[in-house]
């Protein structure tokens, strides 16, 4: 037990500010926060010793779990030969490793060269200044503009922030990065296009190629995204898609940016989305399960092609870009102690073996019940969507339904995310060591939720068939 002092909840109330958080719930010294104080394999404590499944990773990061004592100590190790090695003028010892060991499981190639960041956002503001000053490198002045995907999140620094497709994160703070232009996200069960067809009919792809006709491919610097899109709830995008993707970008001298911030290092299986789903990019970016969350770290993976053009004896031709942190030697550490667990314990292939299970059992369990529309994903990173009617597929608008969803699963013991920044969805990013009885338990604790769900909307008044382990009848 880890009771909060007095102090500590007029702290709260007075001086701590969370991330996309409204503090004003947590204003009075009567709330009751949970506070994580511990962690082991898949599972956290709260100050009050209450255990839960953490079907988030934390944020899509712990991807080798809570507790892994060579990780700390290969931080602690670092620490202790030196602290700091500013990225500016020197590389560390880990960071020359881990650039060797980044470039050998790098979609980009085993030549490519590494920008070590401190995290998702400014991995993808590295790619987009790279983008661009690749671009003008190559005699290419007007090349500055950079196509997302609609509802796609890509970080909340400016430049990353402009290409958000979230409106409700960019509104507010323009003017933003200018530039910024968004298309269609292949979403199959929502797609205007194609949602009844049996195969994606390649309209989104034929979209964005109208789109870059129109703005002229001459403005265009790059196109960013994610090869399974978090935003939305584990939208995956189809092979096929991305494929005319790259044909796109090659034919109009585009640069083609894979966000990887969530989807690498096993978290869809195999190293990266972008290698499972058979998309060739010019930049990668990453962060979260690069050291499972141990150590801030993140990186941009380029292509020789394109970092070359920075490589030569001209001072005037380096990337004028740096950020002090970036490449910490003691995160590089946590990442290379991070990555050698991820081999030696199968994770990646883990990960597509433990998500195939999960999914079937979660469609399963709640697959035809009147308010789930679709369970998908891939690997480690699931969602279930949420509908008023699966088969109207009409929407749940409900106002603050999701909070309480998340409360419910929460009361049950899991951790996960109940968000509508698209459609309304259940997201599953357990991390990838869970266990087949966690797996069950996480399964029957969204089931019982799902059914409290249908209680409240009048859907489903039936009593849950599956029990949930230690459920709390929160509803």
């Amino acid at each position: 037990m880890f009771p909060l002092s007095s102090a500590q909840q007029q702290t709260i109330a007075d001086n701590v500010w969370l991330h996309f958080f409204q503090m004003g719930h947590l204003s009075s010294t009567d709330a009751r926060p949970t506070v994580l104080v511990r962690g082991a394999g898949s599972r956290v404590w709260d100050q009050e010793d209450n255990e839960y499944i953490d079907g988030l990773s934390g944020l899509f990061t712990v991807n080798v779990g809570y507790g892994r004592q060579e990780i700390a100590d290969a931080v602690a190790a670092q620490l202790g030969q030196i602290a700091y090695v500013s990225p500016f003028s020197f590389p560390s010892l880990p960071m020359i490793d881990l650039s060797a060991k980044l470039a050998a499981i790098a979609p980009t190639g085993p030549q490519s060269r590494v920008f070590l960041t401190t995290g998702g956002s400014d991995a993808v503001e590295t790619a987009l200044k790279l983008a661009k000053a690749y671009q003008r490198r190559q005699g290419h002045h007007d090349r500055h503009k950079v196509i997302a995907r609609r509802s796609a999140y890509h970080g909340t620094s400016m430049g990353a922030l402009s290409v958000n497709g979230i409106t409700s994160i960019r509104n507010g703070f323009g003017p933003l990065v200018p530039g910024a232009r968004h298309s269609p996200v292949p979403y199959r069960y929502r797609c205007d296009y194609c949602a009844l067809h049996a195969a994606c009919a390649g309209t989104c792809a034929d979209e964005l190629e109208r789109l870059i006709e129109f703005e002229g491919p001459e403005t265009v610097a790059a196109i960013i995204l994610e090869p399974v899109q978090n935003s939305g709830g584990a939208i995956v995008s189809p092979p096929e898609y991305l494929r005319r993707v790259r044909e796109i970008c090659d034919r109009h001298g585009i640069l083609l940016i894979a966000d990887e911030v969530i989807c690498g290092f096993g978290r869809v299986g195999g190293w990266f989305g972008s290698t499972e789903l058979g998309l060739r990019p010019d930049i990668v970016t990453c962060a979260k399960g690069l050291t499972s969350g141990y150590a801030p770290l993140g990186a941009a993976l380029v292509r020789p092609e394109i970092a070359d053009a920075f490589v030569s004896d001209a001072d005037a031709d380096k990337f004028m870009h740096g950020i002090t942190f970036g490449g910490h030697p003691a995160s590089c550490a946590a990442a290379l102690a991070n990555i050698t667990i991820i081999e030696r314990e199968g994770l990646t292939e883990r990960s597509r073996t433990m998500g195939d299970y999960m999914q079937r059992e979660l469609r399963a369990a709640i697959g035809d019940h009147p308010n789930v529309g679709e369970v998908r994903g891939m690997g480690m990173f699931m969602a279930v969507e949420l509908v008023r009617d699966r088969e109207t597929r009409e929407s749940l608008t409900e106002e603050k339904l999701m909070g309480w969803l998340s409360d419910q699963l929460k009361r049950r013991g899991l951790i996960c995310r109940a968000d509508d920044r698209l459609e309304p969805v259940i997201q599953l990013a357990p991390p990838l060591i869970l266990t087949q009885d966690e797996a069950d338990r996480c399964v029957a604790i969204v089931a019982d939720a799902i059914h409290a769900l249908g209680r409240r909307l009048g859907s489903a008044p039936t009593m849950l068939a599956i029990p949930a382990p230690q459920a709390i009848a929160a509803d």
